[in-house]
């Protein structure tokens, strides 16, 4: 089947994906002044410590992303997601113990800004996690705070009688001093993680001056963790108060002043009403689409298509207009497609098939390091081994995969053979050409990555029909989520097979075969296609 062929009767004019890579890349240094070109590309988010070893201890660091940049460049992706690359005293570093460093594991703040410049260089911009909800148990501010200095006591919420709040994990919220005095601190996530007490003024400032040192360094913007527990209502309510709403708007807004440019993107690990909020309320530039995270992958294991397509539509009408939606189907706290959608056995062709609807459904898209590659999780149930080193090549006799020359940080586990970058890239089906002629696609068609999103009726619950448009350009989406191909008919859908111009099968290898288009099309098993409409 082919990625890009005319309609029957037409001269044949293949949209070939040399073609449409160069146009991208052509196209990058213009989009960088746009409004808001950070809502048309598409992410890929970077686990520092597991993306590439430099010089050999094992860990990843930023010297290692900076000689994997021509690499994400060749992907086609437009901006990076760095996970916490700050002092910590843990290997995930989402307790920070110096907000304004970078840790020693991954090198200094020169290597921080030869990052930025060379991403910058081409057409990458780079947006870094920011823990604003609670610090480190380490941090000087906590352990002065612990110690009862009045300059930094009101930094964290203390409690002689604490109140029966829950954590995050379902325990106590509350925990002992570490001093020994008869009094709890609040921790949502763990002891380690003390929250921090945006209440204060001066709580609130503090960040706006680290947001201000790293933006005058060059990131375009932050990942806000954990970001719908910044502030706790009296009463208990740990998530999305009207407080947390407010101090989203105010913090966002400074930003916006400080740096026009930069955007924040919001953890907003919860339901859709409340998501809205963020938006209706904050005015958050982007949110991440957990509802979607949930019911793509459902949908490509339960072989149905309806609840997809419900929420999608939903989305659409109940977000604000101005709303971005950033998309994922995975990310460092999530098991990674390649595990899940591989019971009992390895299974490529549904790894591309949820990468199409990724790429293809309303929304910004983030991928996650090694899912282009269809990397699984490793060993154990843990969240460490979905964050474990990236296989660059295929494994020599000593085990090494091309992260490092060392032994790396943490098991990597054992993967499948062609499990790995150099081994994808040598195969025209394999996951890896999949996203990246995928994001192609995605570049080249602006009812893709900017158009609205029209819910049809194929007649069947296996299949995704959605026609989406954005000025005078329109395509219609056809996913098949069944393992059995399924008859779709164009004119049910309003589509005459006339109107048809060119239809992209991103998921194949095979981007000149030619594809005969009648009133009934047959889908394939597992298959997306594109067809653009005059």
């Amino acid at each position: 089947m082919s990625n890009a062929v005319r309609a029957s009767g037409l001269a044949p004019r293949a949209l070939g994906l040399t073609v449409v890579l160069s146009l991208i890349l052509s196209a990058l240094p213009a989009a960088l002044a746009d409004g808001h070109p950070w809502q048309e590309g598409v992410w890929y988010e970077i686990f520092v410590r597991s993306f590439n070893d430099s010089d050999g201890d094992g860990v990843g660091d930023l010297q290692g992303v900076i000689r994997k940049l021509p690499y994400l460049s060749e992907l086609g992706v437009s901006g990076i997601w760095l996970m916490p690359i700050h002092p910590s005293p843990s290997y995930h570093g989402y307790d920070v113990t110096d907000y304004t460093d970078i840790n020693p594991d991954y090198g200094t703040l020169d290597d921080m800004k030869e990052l930025l410049a060379a991403a910058h260089a081409l057409g990458i911009r780079v947006i870094m996690d920011f823990v604003p909800n609670h610090s480190s148990s380490q941090h000087p501010w906590f352990l002065a705070s612990a110690a009862g200095d009045p300059a930094y006591r009101d930094y964290y919420v203390w409690h002689s009688a604490p109140p029966d709040w829950r954590g995050t994990r379902g325990g106590s919220a509350w925990h002992p001093s570490p001093t020994g005095a008869a009094e709890h601190y609040l921790g949502l996530f763990s002891p380690g993680m003390p929250d921090l007490n945006h209440r204060n003024p001066q709580v609130v400032e503090e960040f706006k001056q680290i947001a201000r040192f790293w933006l005058e360094l060059g990131v375009d913007g932050f990942r806000v963790d954990a970001i719908q527990h910044m502030i706790e209502s009296d009463s208990g309510q740990i998530s999305n108060t009207p407080e947390t709403y407010e101090w989203v708007r105010e913090f966002q807004a400074f930003m916006h002043e400080e740096a026009p440019h930069a955007f924040l993107v919001g953890e907003t690990w919860t339901e859709m009403p409340a998501i809205i909020r963020y938006h209706e309320s904050a005015q958050l530039d982007m949110s991440f689409d957990y509802p979607l995270w949930r019911v793509l992958l459902a949908a490509i294991q339960g072989r149905s298509a309806a609840d997809l397509g419900d929420v999608v539509a939903q989305a659409e009408q109940l977000y604000p207009e101005d709303a971005v939606r950033g998309t994922f189907i995975s990310n460092h706290d999530q098991t990674r497609p390649a595990t899940l959608l591989s019971f009992p056995r390895r299974d490529e062709q549904r790894m591309k098939l949820a990468a199409g609807l990724l790429l293809t459904l309303p929304g910004t898209p983030f991928l996650y390091y090694g899912d282009e590659i269809g990397m699984p999780d490793g060993p154990g149930s843990f969240d460490v081994e979905k964050r474990t080193p990236m296989r660059w090549t295929e494994p020599t006799a000593g085990g090494l995969f091309g992260f490092t020359t060392g032994a790396p940080w943490t098991n990597p586990g054992e993967v499948p053979a062609g499990v790995s970058v150099e081994a994808q890239q040598a195969d025209p089906g394999s996951v890896w050409h999949a996203y990246r002629r995928l994001i192609a696609l995605r570049g080249a068609l602006p009812a893709l990555h900017s158009g609205d999103f029209t819910l049809l009726d194929a007649g069947a619950r296996a299949v995704l029909a959605a026609q989406r448009s954005y000025a005078d350009e329109r395509v219609l989406l056809l996913a098949n989520l069944s393992t059995r191909a399924v008859p779709v008919n164009l004119a049910a859908l309003g589509v005459q097979p006339d109107a048809v111009t060119v239809v992209h099968a991103p998921l194949e290898a095979d981007e000149a075969a030619p594809l005969p288009l009648g009133a009934e099309l047959e889908l394939g098993a597992l298959s997306l296609l594109v067809l653009e409409l005059r």
